[in-house]
């Protein structure tokens, strides 16, 4: 991993990829790191929904990719930093963007804009679209990630959500060892460990948060948690944020052999769950 990581979270619709990405640039913040976090799906802005106070100020991702050239100083000038969070900044797309807002940007753009943004902040992380191959930016992402922290949750459609895009994550282009595969918004009578046999095993689980999703819902992401349930959710961020920044957290834990994935043993283990399912009915 190099000295100003990049740091890539992708996975299947609802599956608490936004609401992770907030909660680890504040984790991050907290050992005083400067932390850029890029939104990338224009379709659902983000940002108008995690700090929708601060929404009028912001300026559009859309528009910075558009731009004849780009430099640090355009990236600094659109990223919207935080005044309660002084060392998060945000990047994203505006309330009311959509699809056919903007030009068209070409691949050299999106390498551009994160080549800047990891020689601007202490850590990158790139909240990717679920539908990657509509995205430019997010495919790109997924190809510099140093990290990518991919999501799951407890249901078939995630699964075969999953599955769909296994094939093009499977490519060259997307190195699979540096992928971390993580169990998110698991309520407690849910079967964890099954699905996590379907994605070859996860090494983070991330609990259903009620609060937490009332947060979300709220806009007010960036207020803390307290509760059982959020420090269990908050222990796993601490791990995850271990991972990325190690020297900086006292007891870094030992990396667990990567799981082997492909395309036969997922469609073998999504059948052993249709039949697991059936039977518990």
């Amino acid at each position: 991993m190099s000295n100003k990581p990049l740091i890539v979270i992708w996975g299947n619709p609802s599956s608490g990829k936004t609401t992770a990405t907030v909660k680890l640039a504040q984790a991050l913040a907290a050992h005083r790191k400067n932390v850029l976090v890029i939104f990338s799906d224009a379709l659902c802005p983000s940002i108008a929904t995690i700090v929708p106070q601060e929404a009028s100020k912001q300026q559009s991702l859309g528009e910075l990719l558009s731009l004849p050239s780009l430099t640090q100083e355009d990236l600094l000038r659109y990223s919207l930093s935080l005044k309660d969070t002084p060392y998060v900044a945000l990047l994203g797309y505006k309330k009311g963007d959509h699809l056919f807002s903007y030009a068209n940007y070409s691949r050299e753009r999106a390498i551009d804009l994160l080549t800047l943004a990891r020689h601007t902040a202490d850590v990158v992380l790139v909240d990717c679209a679920s539908y990657v191959s509509a995205y430019l930016l997010s495919t790109v992402a997924l190809e510099m990630a140093d990290t990518v922290f991919q999501f799951h949750t407890c249901d078939l459609k995630s699964m075969l959500f999953y599955a769909s895009y296994l094939p093009l994550l499977s490519d060259t282009r997307f190195k699979q060892g540096k992928t971390i595969p993580i169990l998110s918004n698991v309520k407690p009578e849910q079967d964890g460990p099954s699905y996590s046999q379907v994605v070859g095993g996860v090494r983070f689980l991330l609990p259903h948060v009620p609060a937490l999703e009332q947060q979300m819902m709220e806009g007010k992401l960036l207020e803390p948690l307290s509760g059982k349930q959020a420090a269990a959710y908050g222990q796993s961020i601490d791990k995850m944020t271990g991972l990325i920044i190690p020297e900086d957290v006292k007891k870094p834990r030992k990396k667990p052999k990567e799981p082997v994935i492909n395309v036969a043993s997922i469609a073998q283990r999504l059948k052993e769950l249709w039949n697991w399912r059936g039977a518990k009915k």
